[in-house]
């Protein structure tokens, strides 16, 4: 089982291996185990001290906190199916940091769409669970995987052969378990989808007598708009008051669903010199002259290895594969720079292995079925001769890279050019496996499987060999001159900002002259500040930012990151609730000031019409649109002129017949209607009888994906995993 300790484990590894490439890492480990200790007994871990009973809480959603330990178990579980698919998956930095991600969808996913599909009663009975495993509808997953066919087809026998043997072998019942207990699973999701998808398609009688109206129903009348740039901003006050107001009137449009913060800043970058640069090769060197003198016996000490050429996964740099591998034993490479380091490769032992590791690529002709280039092959005797077609081809020099795309049934090989890579030849059926133990580099043949007929081709020798390989990375890093002077810059302009005063940020900034950063409403889940990408830094940002005490207007000490140095000004604070006025000042002023415009923008028309009930000659006066309703159909959404004003179109239909309105306050217009009358129309029988018309939106993983997003949403998730070490 994977345990959270072995998950940390390998996270401080890499940590570790960071810093050994630093040459700080005796300093650091003894730091870091004395931190370890004095942080467990601060915390009251691993003591009978006081327990925090919310240190162990990564999120908190609807009420309920979502604890670490749900979030490991479900590490677990995805780790135990990676390593039943792949007995070579290594638990690295990268893939911890993918079970993880991974990890927290799924918690997410069962905490809200899997409750909500459970509280609906939709169901799996017996018999249902059944049919999808054997029964004559099985499912697609089932019946399309070709280990449960024969001649091409489903075929129930295989499945009971399958469960059968899965019995008596502890570790297949555990793997078929799963694999079953998934496919019930997305059943559920997908019927409950479904149910969904079909509610709302269908329609009702009102619902289909209404959109006949808003369709085809017009009216005959008048309006006069005017634009509200027309009134100048100098002409409108706006008091807090007045923002107060609107706030209160649209408190639930601004609720605020997630904690988040918007900040302006500055980023000092630590660039290195030339000079850091030289010294870092110089480094480098260093280590190669000394595997150089060892070269006759070198020291495997700290080697990694023995590896074979599959373990070498990307990124893996092409030096290795394509010159430490097939050099000699001491063979010294480097230093040679890549992505900002300088790395220097030692071989110091290789033997070899009774099983190779083979690359081959193929094309599958299916004894039945669709090909990529729609050719359908119906049985074995047109699955041959296909096959012998397509092997002509290779033959004749045609690459498979270029075919596989246009005729092979294995598709998941056919997207990278018919080939797997490097693998295994023991994950191959018989046949398969034998022709990739004895080709030659560039020998093709054509193979029979239980899946088909294979058109392969050797890329590669067999491989037997195993390798261990010692390296070492200097990665060029600012030296001292170079922090200095950043460090130099950043504390000026910390010094000339007054902490009271918070508009001597910018002062200070723009001093300097400096480009300040803006970040609006950053919340946790993020997993950068702009150029901020580095976790370990971000977090530390995030605990700054996110600490509870955090107030408007605040300004950060100087955050000293490896790579930059970073000075914050907090322009805004938003918790969970309803928004303040401070909150969202910018963002409503506008819209009040607007609103206000069209206020007097709709009592100049009303006015006007007082004193001249002509309504086309109130319009030039007052220089604005004036048009009549003839034309304008409800189910458009728009009105000649002034586009969609949906304030404006529903006074137009309903406003009762022969009455002038009030003015209107639209989004960018105030108007006024004169309405004289509306058509009456019947609906007919024939429009009752029109079809639903299913779009993708209506489709079940649509649905599944839509629901999740507004179920998260509506959770207000408060995302704490930034606290965490293992969140990457």
């Amino acid at each position: 089982m994977l345990s959270f300790k072995k998950l940390q484990t390998f996270i401080d590894m890499a940590v570790i291996q960071r810093l050994r490439n630093s040459g700080w890492v005796a300093v650091v480990i003894v730091t870091a185990l004395v931190l370890f200790v004095v942080g467990d007994w601060l915390t009251g871990k691993g003591n009978g001290g006081t327990v925090d009973e919310n240190q162990d809480v990564i999120a908190e959603a609807n009420g309920e906190k979502y604890r670490e330990a749900e979030l490991v178990a479900i590490v677990d579980e995805f780790y135990k199916q990676e390593i039943a698919q792949d007995a070579n998956y290594k638990l690295d930095e990268a893939n911890t940091n993918k079970l993880f991600q991974r990890a927290w969808n799924e918690l997410l996913k069962r905490k809200l769409l899997l409750t909500e599909i459970d509280l609906s009663g939709v169901t799996l009975s017996k018999a249902d669970e059944n049919e999808l495993l054997v029964g004559e509808h099985p499912n697609d997953n089932i019946a399309t995987d070709q280990s449960f066919q024969t001649d091409g087809k489903f075929d129930p026998n295989k499945v009971k052969m399958m469960i059968n043997e899965a019995k008596v072998n502890p570790q297949n019942r555990q793997l078929l378990a799963n694999y079953i207990n998934n496919i019930f699973a997305n059943e559920k999701e997908m019927r409950y989808a479904t149910y969904v998808a079909k509610a709302q398609n269908f329609k009702s009688k009102k619902e289909i007598e209404y959109d006949y109206l808003a369709a085809n129903q017009s009216v005959t009348g008048k309006v006069v708009a005017m634009n509200i740039s027309k009134i100048a901003d100098k002409d409108i006050k706006i008091s807090d008051d007045d923002l107060e107001d609107y706030l209160n009137a649209n408190k639930e449009k601004y609720r605020i669903k997630q904690e988040s913060r918007s900040l302006k800043y500055v980023v000092f970058d630590l660039i290195p010199s030339r000079a850091d640069t030289i010294d870092a090769y110089e480094q480098a060197a260093r280590f190669a002259e000394v595997y150089e003198k060892q070269a006759s016996k070198p020291d495997t000490l700290g080697a990694i290895g023995f590896v074979r050429i599959t373990d070498l996964k990307d990124p893996v740099p092409a030096i290795i594969k394509d010159s430490l591998w097939s050099a000699t034993n001491g063979t010294v490479l480097g230093p040679i720079y890549d992505k900002g380091k300088f790395s220097v490769y030692q071989k110091v032992a290789s033997e070899n292995d009774t099983i190779p590791m083979v690359n081959v690529s193929h094309i599958l002709i299916p004894m039945s079925g669709s090909l990529p280039n729609q050719t359908v092959i119906k049985d074995s005797i047109e699955a041959l001769a296909k096959a012998k077609e397509v092997f002509d081809m290779v033959a004749g020099g045609k690459q498979i890279a270029d075919l596989a795309s246009l005729y092979s049934g294995d598709q998941g090989s056919a997207n990278n050019g018919g080939s797997y890579g490097w693998a295994d030849p023991r994950n191959y059926v018989k046949e398969y496996k034998e022709f990739c133990m004895t080709a030659r580099k560039g020998q093709i043949g054509l193979v029979k499987t239980q899946f088909g007929y294979h058109i392969m081709k050797a890329m590669e020798e067999p491989d037997y060999q195993k390798m261990k390989f010692v390296m070492n990375t200097i990665e060029i890093l600012p030296g001292r001159e170079t922090v200095d002077k950043v460090d130099q810059a950043s504390r000026k302009l910390k010094n000339q900002i007054n902490p009271d005063m918070p508009e001597s940020f910018d002062k200070a900034v723009e001093k300097m002259s400096l480009i300040p950063r803006v970040e609006l409403d950053f919340t946790t889940d993020k997993r950068s500040l702009g150029s901020i990408g580095d976790m370990s830094d971000v977090k530390q940002l995030m605990n700054w930012l996110f600490n509870e005490k955090r107030e408007m207007n605040e300004i950060s000490e100087v955050f000293a990151f490896p790579t930059k140095h970073v000075i914050i000004k907090l322009e805004n604070v938003k918790h969970v609730g309803y928004a303040t006025v401070d909150n969202v000042r910018t963002e409503i002023e506008k819209i009040v000031r607007d609103q206000k415009k069209a206020e007097v923008a709709g009592q100049k028309i009303a006015d006007a019409l007082a004193k001249n009930k002509n309504a086309e000659a109130v319009a030039q006066t007052l220089q604005c649109d004036y048009f009549t309703t003839d034309v304008v159909r409800y189910g458009q959404g728009f009105l000649p002129q002034i586009g969609n004003e949906f304030n404006v179109l529903g006074v137009v239909f309903g406003l009762p017949d022969g009455v002038t309105s009030k003015p209107i306050i639209g989004k960018q217009v105030a108007a006024v209607v004169i309405k004289e009358k509306s058509t009456k129309l019947d609906v007919p029988v024939s429009a009752y009888n029109i079809p639903n018309q299913e779009d993708y939106s209506s489709q079940p993983q649509f649905v599944l994906n839509r629901l999740q997003e507004i179920l998260t949403s509506s959770a207000n998730v408060s995302d704490m995993r930034y606290k965490f070490e293992w969140h990457r």
